[in-house]
């Protein structure tokens, strides 16, 4: 597999120095960036055509780079937009005149709703999982030590339901706290954290003795030594939500056993924001947990911070420990 260049900046524009500056910083936290560069160039040569001669990104400037252009789909148009307000963001940080990151993003014709757990919900969803699997099931030997550890995998390390089936003993690492999830999305490997809670968890799991004589590669195994099938784990994620009281609407409307992996991102953000993070900064950290190859897979989340901020901070800390991974200050 080729490794993926970097897009290099043409710099036209009175921004260009600007702009070379801000990919750096990003480029700095091991993100590409490409996506963003791109766009960036393209910001640069209509600044170039336009003649601009000072470096303010002023409402009229911000107005005309947001016309939606013909057969422009919603989502490329947002994206355009979403990197701009970025780049406009740093350069109110650093004191020049920057007006887009204070303007509302454009709607797109497909909203990117999931379905985003409260912490009442994920805890009634882990007693219903915990309540179900109190004893050994039968012709499911080890299920009942599985189940309630791998439901809390998915919430707390934010994984694909597929990640977490086929994780491997071997890749958990319960000393570090850390798990190697092979071969995910796009074919890559990548290291994930465990918060400390998840990793107790974890450990007196792997020391119970029916786990330890259980023979598999796989750090939850099904009944015939292999791996769930996801299938299986979404008919019983089914199951554990009518036990809790929370509805399911329907095929494709959720909740989906995906959405813990959602609820999990958004947690995360509304952590680093009661913190005072700068939520942009942050984005590539994340984006390097859930695997996303594009930073602004990461960047949708973004949009779902503000409605359910007060629903979050506190209770998970409870329950799950700090699930948020730490991001150093920027002048640390």
């Amino acid at each position: 597999m080729k490794e993926e260049k970097l897009i290099m900046l043409r710099g036209q524009s009175v921004f260009a120095p600007y702009i070379a500056d801000f990919v750096r910083q990003k480029r700095a936290l091991g993100c590409k960036y490409n996506a963003a560069a791109e766009t960036l160039n393209m910001f640069d040569s209509f600044c170039a055509g336009l003649g601009i001669m000072e470096p303010r990104l002023t409402d009229a400037l911000y107005e005309a780079w947001c016309r939606k252009r013909p057969a422009e789909n919603g989502s490329t148009h947002q994206i355009r937009v979403t990197y701009i307000r970025q780049f406009s963001a740093f350069l109110h940080d650093n004191g020049m005149e920057a007006v887009a990151s204070f303007h509302p993003l454009p709607k797109r014709s497909k909203a990117f709703v999931p379905y985003i757990f409260t912490a009442g919900e994920i805890q009634r969803l882990m007693d219903a999982v915990d309540g179900q699997n109190a004893a050994p099931i039968p012709g499911t030997p080890v299920r009942h030590l599985v189940y309630p550890v791998l439901f809390r995998m998915l919430y707390g390390c934010g994984l694909r339901a597929s990640e977490a089936a086929r994780l491997k003993t071997a890749d958990v690492d319960l000393d570090a706290g850390t798990a190697v999830v092979r071969m995910a999305k796009g074919g890559k490997d990548r290291m994930v954290a465990m918060s400390d809670s998840l990793t107790r968890i974890c450990r007196s799991y792997r020391m119970h003795e029916e786990i330890r004589a259980f023979e598999s590669e796989y750090f939850f195994p099904s009944r015939d030594h292999g791996y769930y099938d996801t299938s299986t784990l979404y008919a019983d994620f089914r199951k554990y939500l009518q036990l809790c009281g929370i509805p399911h609407k329907g095929r494709g409307k959720g909740p989906r056993l995906h959405d813990l992996r959602h609820s999990y991102a958004v947690h995360v953000l509304n952590g680093w924001a009661a913190q005072g993070k700068d939520l942009y900064a942050c984005l590539p950290v994340l984006q390097r947990h859930l695997g996303h190859a594009r930073i602004s897979a990461t960047e949708k989340y973004l949009q779902l911070v503000p409605d359910a901020f007060t629903q979050v901070t506190g209770p998970f800390e409870s329950m799950f420990g700090s699930v948020f991974p730490e991001v150093a200050d920027e002048e640390g």
